[in-house]
């Protein structure tokens, strides 16, 4: 049984609303979408987002003529069909990253010296898995080293992490250490909005469709990487809050079940 391809035909259902049966009492996406633009405006007018953080968020939606445009902050609108890369079931909605996320950004581009042991962990993209942080060989950073990384790096439970940088470039995974911890430049971190499920999004950047669009667009000579404005640009489909989480249930029950496979039990 070709168990890579098996996890990747079920990422690319979950992420085309064919995992889960669809539940028209859900909420729109287009209404959740409208609030995270709201919350985002209001943590500006709280001091908790700068105006340069959100001045990329757009709105994409169907015009009367079926065609999908995009909508941006000052108001101008441009259409967008060319990029739409599927049809998205009703209830969905397409959305650049960087709409519903409220960070993007990468580990220090400074490599610090580290240690076998330490204050801080030092997370690199060698410690990134498609299931989570892999601890091994992992090293440390100082206490004054780790302060200034993550003044600006700040990775939480929850959030997610993307290798941007090298041959393993595309990996995502979700963050589960209760811990502060450094990162390098190598490995993104995205903090999704209020009602983006982290492991519903994870699984979508994990999806056949991500990956190569994602890869497609690397860029550099000796080591690829994409840049962060090109993956904040990156489009996702956003299904119903609701939906979100039953696809997050149901893919990691069938996820789990192909790692059982794989590991003979």
């Amino acid at each position: 049984m070709d168990t890579k391809a098996l996890r990747q035909k079920i990422l690319d259902l979950a992420i085309r609303g064919k995992l889960v049966p669809q539940d028209p009492n859900d909420e729109p996406a287009s209404v959740l979408l409208e609030r995270i633009r709201e919350q985002k405006q209001q943590m500006v007018k709280d001091g908790k987002l700068k105006k340069k953080d959100i001045k990329n968020d757009s709105v994409i939606f169907v015009g009367e003529d079926s065609l999908h445009y995009e909508k941006f902050a000052d108001g101008s609108v441009k259409c967008i069909e060319n990029e739409i890369p599927f049809e998205l079931p009703e209830g969905w909605a397409w959305a650049r990253l960087t709409s519903i996320c409220l960070k993007i950004t990468d580990g220090t581009h400074h490599s610090p010296d580290s240690f076998p042991t330490g204050e801080y962990k030092y997370v690199t993209a060698k410690n990134i898995k498609l299931n989570g942080i892999v601890l091994d060989d992992i090293t440390y950073v100082t206490a004054e080293v780790h302060r200034e990384i993550f003044a600006r790096c700040n990775p939480e439970i929850g959030d997610i992490l993307y290798i941007k940088d090298g041959a393993t470039s595309g990996i995502a995974t979700v963050n589960t250490l209760y811990e502060e911890f450094s990162l390098l430049s190598s490995v993104a971190l995205l903090k999704p909005a209020h009602g983006i499920n982290n492991w519903y999004m994870c699984y979508a950047m994990q999806s056949p469709f991500f990956y190569s669009t994602t890869r497609g667009d690397m860029k550099g000579v000796g080591i690829t990487r994409i840049t962060l404005n090109m993956l904040a640009s990156r489009l996702i489909p956003v299904p119903p809050q609701n939906e979100q989480q039953r696809i997050s249930i149901k893919s990691r029950e069938e996820i789990d079940l192909i790692s059982s496979i794989e590991s003979g039990k």
